[in-house]
């Protein structure tokens, strides 16, 4: 008996993500001695925990066709309920439900924790003596996903987006910046990727013969809020303005914030 399929999604939606999640529906499509019904979770594991599960065979093909033009995550959601594993009773969970509905195959699309999550889920099953194929889809717009050589994978789904959209947001602030230096001379602005430096390194995109007053801190690079305030004061120094653009994982030490608990 042919082992059915579940497909989930995790972690910010990409304006690229269901078109993996159509990837994943097609190909299992295209191997029908192979795979059996394709189910979707709802909410991601969240769904896959409350046993809500979306029969794909009962959507229309044309529906199922739009999905590689439709951006964001709304088609079958997704969620940011992270596997522990202290809670143990949600990886059991998980397998109960794959039982009972015939699933020897799940595809997790996501970053990091999913691809961890795929991992933890297909150990227990083997653990259990359950029949399973886990695998991971690479979906992140940090593009921290592989290895240092790119010999996995050269980019993740979702980063292309990203930097593209920063090289555009960065050309828009440069026409901004420049027409209100006089008052507002510098321009800060914060860009996603964690620890991990491709999406503000972006940013570079918009300016590849540096004519900008354009300066880019990644985390990598172990600036800190002294050294970014002498690189900007010497940039005012000779530009009279200065845009600046630093990863989250920027290492600002610490400015005195309040923080609950």
């Amino acid at each position: 008996m042919k082992k059915n399929v579940v497909v989930a999604q995790s972690g910010g939606p990409s304006p690229v993500i269901n078109a993996s999640l159509l990837g994943v529906i097609e190909e299992c499509r295209a191997r029908p001695d192979v795979f059996g019904k394709i189910y979707a979770a709802w909410h991601g594991v969240e769904g896959i925990l409350q046993e809500e599960l979306i029969d794909i065979d009962m959507e229309e093909d044309l529906e199922l066709d739009l999905l590689q033009y439709t951006p964001a995550s709304g088609a079958i959601g997704t969620c940011r309920y992270k596997l522990r594993e202290e809670n143990a009773e949600d990886f059991e969970r998980i397998i109960d439900v794959f039982e009972a509905q015939n699933i020897g195959w799940f595809f997790y699309i996501g970053g990091n924790d999913s691809m961890d999550t795929a991992s933890k889920v297909a150990k227990l099953a083997e653990k259990r003596g359950f029949e399973l194929t886990a695998a991971g889809v690479p979906k992140t717009i940090d593009n921290d996903i592989g290895d240092d050589e790119f010999t996995i994978i050269d980019h993740t789904p979702g980063y292309g987006s990203a930097a593209r959209y920063w090289s555009h947001i960065i050309q828009q602030t440069e026409e901004e910046n420049r027409a209100i230096g006089v008052s507002e001379p510098v321009a800060v602005m914060q860009a996603m990727g964690r620890t991990s430096g491709y999406i503000p390194a972006a940013a570079r995109l918009a300016d590849p013969r540096r004519e900008m007053p354009l300066q880019i801190y990644l985390a990598e690079t172990n600036h800190n809020l002294e050294s970014l305030t002498e690189n900007v004061n010497r940039m005012l120094k000779e530009r009279g303005r200065c845009i600046v653009v630093a990863s989250e994982g920027f290492n600002a030490g610490s400015l005195g914030e309040a923080r609950d608990g």
